[in-house]
């Protein structure tokens, strides 16, 4: 045989296959599905080459996701932990100033009652002097002021002496003298350090 006899071989082979094939019509649908059965045949082996590495790259990434789980259960306790710290501390910090400010308060009340007292005393020991009292021991002649206050029934004009009644004084001296201690009530609160001792 010839090796030009061997196309003419190939087209007679394939016009009976042809044929035959064409003869019946389900055998197409056959042979087609013979093609197929042997193509996923070979191509088993590659799916299962896939599958294999697919399977380990879900088993990395599972080994990943549960490291970084544990981490996160990690970092959940520490925050926890801090949370908790950081409540008792400043449960402290708040103990801590209320009883710096309990401290200072007392002190402020004890000097404001004090004061008031002396304040009151003083003004009634100056309304009680009667006129020429002297306004600073020690220094010069006091003002002619008669010893029981008069209320004014108008204002006071040029050179007359402006006269207040007791009740008035007594309501200027305790807000002046409560005023005062307000201020230093206040100094004394800011002179607090609120943040915790480290």
């Amino acid at each position: 045989m010839s090796l030009f006899l061997l196309p003419r071989l190939i087209e007679r082979f394939a016009g009976m296959v042809a044929g035959w094939l064409l003869e019946r019509p389900v055998r197409i649908i056959i042979v087609a599905l013979v093609v197929v059965a042997a193509l996923l045949w070979i191509g088993r082996g590659r799916a299962r080459d896939l599958a294999a590495d697919r399977a380990v790259q879900a088993a990395a990434w599972h080994g990943k996701f549960t490291a970084q789980k544990a981490e996160m259960a990690k970092l959940v306790a520490l925050v926890r932990a801090a949370r908790v710290e950081a409540a008792r501390i400043d449960q402290a910090n708040i103990a801590r100033v209320r009883a710096e400010w309990t401290v200072h308060l007392s002190e402020v009340t004890h000097d404001y009652q004090a004061d008031l007292a002396a304040a009151r005393a003083a003004v009634a020991q100056r309304l009680h002097a009667g006129p020429g009292a002297a306004s600073h021991p020690g220094g010069g002649a006091g003002a002619a002021m008669p010893a029981l206050p008069t209320l004014s029934t108008g204002p006071v004009r040029p050179g007359d002496a402006a006269i207040v009644g007791g009740a008035d004084i007594d309501a200027c001296t305790v807000n002046t003298v409560t005023l005062e201690h307000l201020i230093d009530a206040w100094k004394r609160a800011a002179s607090i350090d609120l943040s915790a001792p480290r």
